[in-house]
C-alpha cells in the first residue's frame, strides 16, 4: 500500500494515557487520557514527508514492520521482542532528531476526572453532534483542538507564509475506524472542514510523529512521577529524557532539574505551584 503524500501543512493527533497503571501520584491517575498534536508547517512539509519515507523504508527493510508504535519499541514487545535494546534506542533517537531538526510545534492536552472538578463549568459533560464529552477521550480531543487552535493563530500572525491555515487534521484511528471523518463544532479558521480525518499510520506516516511525541511526553511524566530522587538515571530513562528535551511543546515550560530533585516529590511540588498560580487547590482530588 502506498502511503498518502501530504505535501502541505498539516496537523497530526494521537492519544496516550495510563490505562490501569497505578503511578502512586494523584497528579497522574490511571483514568488520565492525553492527546498530543504535532504541527507540520507548510514550508517543511515535503522535507518531513521525504525524511519519514526514508526512515520508514529503512525500518521496514531491516525489521519487517510497516508502522512504528513507540510504546512497543521501547518495551520490546510484539515484533520488537527480539530486537536489541541499542537498536531500539537508535530508532527513538532518530525520530527525536527528525522532530528537533524541523523544530515541529507540539501541543499536549491531558484530562482526567479531576479536570471536571477543577473546572466545573467547562468540564460539565455535553454533546455536540457525534461528540460526547462524558467520554474522556472525546473531552481531551476537543480540548486539544481548542488549545492547539489558540497557538496556531498566534503562529499564523507571526509567520503567515509558514502557517497557511486552515490545515487538514489527521488523527490515529480509534474513536472512528480508519477512513472515516467526523465534523468538529468549531475552529474552521484553523482546521480544514472543520473535521478530523481518522486514518492509520501506514497510510498517513505523519501520524507516527504524533505517536512518538505522545509516547515521549507520557513516559517522561511517568518517570518523573514514579522515580526516587537521587537515584542514577538508567539508560532507558536517559533515552526518553534526551528525546523529551528535543520536543518543542508550546504549552510546556522548559525546565532544568537537578538529579537530586528529579522524582515524585519535586514533580508534585512543581505541579502544585502551577495549580496555585491558576487559582486551583494545590492538589487534585484523588479519583483512584
Amino acid at each position: 500500500m502506498t502511503a498518502t503524500r501530504i505535501l502541505t501543512g498539516a496537523i497530526y493527533f494521537d492519544d496516550s494515557g495510563n490505562p490501569g497503571a497505578q503511578s502512586g501520584s494523584d497528579f497522574l491517575p490511571s483514568s488520565r487520557k492525553a492527546w498530543t498534536a504535532v504541527i507540520v508547517p507548510s514550508p517543511v512539509a515535503e522535507e518531513v514527508q521525504e525524511g519519514m519515507e526514508i526512515f520508514l523504508n529503512g525500518v521496514r527493510g531491516e525489521f519487517g514492520v510497516d508502522e512504528l508504535h513507540f510504546t512497543e519499541i521501547f518495551s520490546g514487545k510484539g515484533l520488537w521482542k527480539k530486537v536489541a535494546v541499542d537498536e531500539r534506542a537508535k530508532i527513538i533517537e532518530f525520530m527525536s532528531r527528525l522532530i528537533w531538526t524541523f523544530d515541529l510545534p507540539i501541543v499536549h492536552q491531558s484530562v482526567s476526572e479531576f479536570t471536571r472538578a477543577d473546572h466545573p463549568i467547562t468540564g460539565r459533560p455535553f454533546r455536540s453532534g457525534d461528540w460526547d464529552t462524558v467520554d474522556l477521550s472525546h473531552f481531551g480531543l476537543l480540548l486539544l483542538c481548542s488549545e492547539m487552535s489558540k497557538y496556531l493563530r498566534e503562529l499564523r500572525n507571526l509567520a503567515p507564509e509558514t502557517f497557511k491555515l486552515p490545515f487538514p487534521l489527521y488523527a490515529d484511528e480509534g474513536i472512528l475506524p480508519a477512513g472515516r471523518d467526523r465534523a468538529l463544532p468549531n475552529w474552521a479558521d484553523v482546521i480544514e472542514g472543520p473535521q478530523i480525518r481518522f486514518r492509520n499510520s501506514v497510510d498517513v506516516p505523519g501520524l507516527q510523529l504524533a505517536d512518538f511525541a505522545a509516547f515521549i511526553i507520557n513516559r517522561t511524566q511517568w518517570i518523573a512521577a514514579t522515580r526516587e530522587p537521587g537515584r542514577s538515571i538508567s539508560m532507558a530513562e536517559q533515552v526518553i529524557l534526551d528525546a523529551s528535551a528535543n520536543l518543542n511543546v508550546l504549552n510546556f515550560e522548559l525546565q532544568s532539574i537537578p538529579i537530586e530533585d528529579f522524582g515524585r516529590a519535586g514533580y508534585e511540588d512543581r505541579l502544585s505551584a502551577d495549580r496555585l498560580a491558576k487559582g486551583l487547590a494545590p492538589r487534585p482530588r484523588s479519583t483512584e
